[in-house]
């Protein structure tokens, strides 16, 4: 590779910035530090959606080795995380009105939460754990880069379209499992999320080649993220609820879980109010 106008500089530089958040965070996660989760799975999701979007760059086989490493890692971490989520989201009910239910999920969440820590702190200190963060590190400081790395910058460019017509795809796909009324609807609006994650961080990596226009593009699906984020939420706030065993509740606490599993469910199912909000911002 040669300058900095190569499409290989310009997607490295974007690499390397995530493989530096994930070595710098290792020893505080598994030190158990709750504020480092959210940022090293942003910097693992920005790192495979780079594999994915513009993995031409470098060797097939060591990109798919390294890809199924990092979701390894993120499956792990994002146990932990949808219960810092689950914390954030309960805590902020008027517990003083059903004390009882509230201390039932805050306990159930704190079980659930040492759990996902000990298996985080466990993988992440094993033989396999340490053998990925040497591989974050000979791909911030050696990529294994192909020729179609000395290509021009502004390749790039058709690599962001392509990720921006998928989230379109994607978005078409649960609209039309809505209107069918398929039980799909929910993981194909999941998948319009991830696509549009990926088409956000593939603008991020392309902003000096996209320009002052990138701003924007960041913000518009920045939005449409957060739209579909809640959906997601909710689906992740269901499926934990009704692992909880309202028969061994007392009356109060059973009927708040209940009701509380009521609102969760609907919005979880309301695939198409999600879809119209999405349609509005993109007006």
């Amino acid at each position: 590779m040669s300058g900095a106008d190569t499409l290989g500089a310009l997607v490295q530089a974007y690499v390397e910035t995530q493989c530096g958040v994930l070595l710098e965070a290792r020893a505080a996660i598994i030190a158990r530090d709750e504020d480092l989760v959210h940022p090293a799975r942003v910097a693992i999701r920005r790192l495979r959606a780079t594999l994915r979007s513009f993995g031409a760059v470098y060797d097939a086989d060591d990109r798919s080795d390294f890809a199924d490493e990092l979701r390894w890692a993120a499956n792990l971490l994002g146990d932990v995380r949808d219960l810092q989520v689950l914390a954030e989201r309960f805590g902020t009910e008027d517990a003083a009105a059903a004390p009882d239910a509230h201390r039932v999920i805050a306990e159930e969440i704190e079980r659930n939460r040492a759990e996902a820590w000990s298996r985080v702190v466990d993988a992440l200190g094993s033989g396999r754990g340490t053998t990925l963060f040497e591989t974050v590190a000979r791909w911030r400081d050696d990529p294994p880069f192909t020729p179609k790395a000395e290509r021009p910058a502004d390749r790039a460019r058709k690599r962001v379209d392509k990720a921006d017509a998928r989230v379109d795809r994607r978005l078409a796909r649960a609209r039309a499992a809505s209107d069918a009324g398929s039980t799909d609807a929910r993981e194909l609006l999941h998948d319009a999320r991830k696509a549009a994650k990926r088409h956000r961080y593939a603008v991020e990596l392309a902003q000096p080649v996209l320009g002052a226009k990138a701003e924007r593009t960041i913000e518009r699906r920045q939005a449409l993220q957060d739209a579909l984020g809640e959906h997601q939420d909710a689906v992740v706030a269901l499926a934990f609820l009704q692992r909880i065993e309202v028969g061994a509740q007392d009356r109060e606490a059973a009927s708040v879980v209940l009701e509380l599993i009521a609102r969760a469910r609907a919005s979880a199912d309301d695939v198409a109010g999600v879809l119209r909000e999405t349609e509005r911002l993109r007006d």
